[in-house]
């Protein structure tokens, strides 16, 4: 037994001392003329007495009353006792803050109720044990450092918010191992993982409704904790919205669709309304079955200047995030296209079909100044200046790719369905007589590949952007396939709109946008909620701004400048609420107990109690008058 305070030991003859003296004390009465004396024996006796001092009597409140000051003064002397316990873990808390993690299936949230848990983590650490608190969401934030000050833990667990992003779990997770394999190379190390498990898009294979599995990730020596939150998924949720310009038609017009999921597993009927700056201009009653999906195509007229568009679902469900998704449709912006090589009249309808292209056409190339992209068809000069060119069968030193060679007889293996270039392309079972053997540069980005390696491959670097086609059109049956003149409008269009994706009107919530702005300028982005954030452009005219973290419009503004884009949820991931009951994942250690270690447990707790204890039994005694005198 060790003391902290000994010397409060002190207090213990004084206090005790002063409780007997109040026993022993005689009062000084007054003397009262009474008519008898008979019924006052007891008092008699004691106004008798001369003395100051009255003998001490056997009395239970006087013994009740010197345990409990006892007690009292042995607390705040406050003794302890060593004990040897396990602990000195190292802990991360990943708590999932993504939109699902708004669902109200649970009162009053998902979110509300991952804070309990991880309150209850803090609740649970051993001594030498220490804690770092991970928010994730589309991209993962330590919102602590490791520490054992549970009072700065608690307070960041309660400050945790909803971000209305898909999330992105497995960078969280190496995040999380790698930040525990710092300490003592990962011994004793453990991750808490609370979350609904929304994480399919993130998983090796397929599953059914119950269990899942994460891949690809590493976390060496380090276990990962399930800790599972929801109980229901009655959600019907926008899981993409996108427009299309309609091409080969007289009148130019734009082709709005909405994509809607009934993820309960009971119909539902609900509104779909389209808004073109808050006025309403269409409206569409759906019914889903269970499980069931529907696109709504709106024909729209092109507009002559920047629309404000909004998509609203009036049902009212469990999680509000994706019942909303917005865009800007701008004015589609005529191109001056320099079509060069070879003749292709395939390829020179399909640049005509797009009303917005200006097309002009060369044998051979001297120069791209004044055009906004140009066209190699078949053959390009080694070296070029720097512009927006598409390479179709042929490169140069701005292509895309590096060449080594051809290849007969190819198709496409996979090919990226959401890149602006590849939206509603299907290659289908084509197979392409000639392809060139390719391989992406640094700053390119594969968008199809084939047995013989790139097929189509676009990047940007600086203020420029290429794409590359490996087949020869004249080899292949594509140039007769609807989808070919939709390829070649979305690759134009992706390479004259420079560094700004305006035609688009829209990202995802959790990515990164480029605003294209002067060089240097201070712009101030503002976002749905009113909020603002201050950011520069560099000297080429990138103002990267990231904080998309809340769905609906942004406007950013400067001296003379003014841009605006929408962000929305759209992702069937997050809008299937249904919860995970467990979670595997591979390659997961098992729990490390922790160390010895030694821990100081303190009686100051318990000896207050006792005298609490003490305190009422003495009140209860005195009232009942139960002691001897």
């Amino acid at each position: 037994m060790h003391l902290v305070s000994p010397f409060s030991l002190l207090f213990l003859p004084l206090i005790g001392g002063l409780i007997v003296l109040m026993y022993i004390l005689k009062l000084r009465r007054k003397d009262v003329i009474v008519s008898s004396t008979f019924l006052w024996r007891q008092v008699i006796r004691d106004v008798q007495a001369n003395a100051p001092f009255q003998k001490l009597r056997r009395n239970l409140l006087l013994l009740l009353q010197l345990i409990a000051a006892a007690l009292l003064i042995f607390a705040l002397a406050r003794p302890f006792f060593y004990a040897t316990d396990y602990g000195g873990r190292n802990f991360v808390v990943i708590v999932d803050t993504s939109a699902s993690m708004g669902a109200t299936d649970v009162s009053p949230s998902r979110i509300e109720l991952a804070r309990r848990q991880a309150h209850d983590l803090v609740g649970a650490m051993k001594p030498g044990d220490m804690m770092l608190v991970l928010s994730a969401y589309s991209r993962p934030d330590a919102v602590t450092g490791f520490t054992d000050d549970r009072s700065e833990l608690n307070r960041a667990i309660g400050n945790l918010q909803v971000h209305q992003t898909p999330t992105n779990m497995r960078e969280a997770l190496n995040l999380a191992a790698d930040l525990v394999a710092s300490r003592n190379g990962g011994a004793s190390g453990r991750i808490e993982l609370i979350s609904d498990g929304g994480i399919e898009a993130q998983m090796g294979g397929t599953s059914g409704d119950v269990q899942y599995s994460l891949a690809n990730v590493n976390l060496g020596k380090t276990h990962v904790g399930f800790h599972p939150i929801g109980t229901d998924h009655d959600n019907v949720g926008i899981t993409a919205v996108d427009f299309r310009r309609n091409i080969g038609t007289d009148k130019p017009t734009v082709q709005l669709l909405v994509v809607t999921h009934n993820f309960a597993s009971q119909s539902r009927t609900f509104n779909e309304e389209i808004y073109a700056e808050d006025k309403l201009v269409e409206a569409h009653e759906v019914t889903l079955a269970g499980n069931g999906e529907d696109t709504q195509p709106y024909e729209l007229p092109e507009p002559s200047a920047p629309v404000r568009m909004h998509v609203k679902i009036d049902r009212k469900d469990q999680l509000d995030a994706d019942n909303e998704a917005s865009l800007i449709l701008k004015p589609r912006k005529t191109l001056k296209v320099l079509l060069v090589g070879q003749e292709n009249l395939f390829l020179e309808n399909a640049l005509k079909v797009d009303s917005g292209v200006d097309l002009s056409k060369t044998a051979s190339f001297s120069s791209g100044k004044g055009f906004d992209v140009v066209v190699f068809n078949e053959s390009a000069p080694t070296k070029l200046p720097e512009g927006n060119y598409l390479f179709l069968h042929c490169t140069s030193d701005q292509a895309p790719v590096k060449t080594d060679g051809s290849v007969a007889n190819v198709s496409p293996a996979d090919w990226e369905h959401d890149h602006p270039v590849l939206r509603y392309v299907d290659f289908g079972t084509d197979r392409f007589g000639t392809a060139l053997k390719a391989t992406p540069l640094g700053w390119a980005r594969e968008l199809a590949v084939a047995e013989s390696g790139s097929l189509i491959a676009a990047g940007e670097k600086g203020r420029m952007r290429a794409e590359f086609v490996g087949f020869a059109l004249n080899e292949s049956m594509f140039p007769l396939r609807v989808a070919f003149p939709i390829f070649i409008s979305n690759s134009i269009r992706w390479l004259g709109t420079g560094l700004d994706d305006s035609e688009q009107g829209q990202i995802h919530t959790g990515e990164a946008i480029k605003i294209p702005t002067p060089p240097g300028l201070k712009i101030k982005v503002t976002k749905p909620d009113g909020s603002s954030t201050e950011i520069s452009s560099d000297e080429q005219g990138h103002a990267s701004f990231a904080g998309t973290d809340q769905t609906g419009l942004y406007a950013a503004a400067g001296k003379d400048f003014s841009y605006a884009f929408a962000a929305n949820l759209s992702s069937a991931t997050e809008s299937d609420i249904t919860p995970r009951r467990s979670l595997t994942i591979a390659d997961n250690p098992q729990a490390a107990p922790g160390r010895k270690v030694r821990d100081i447990h303190q009686l100051l707790p318990l000896l207050a109690l006792l005298s609490l204890v003490v305190l009422c039994i003495e009140w209860w005694a005195f009232h009942r008058r139960a002691y001897v005198s």
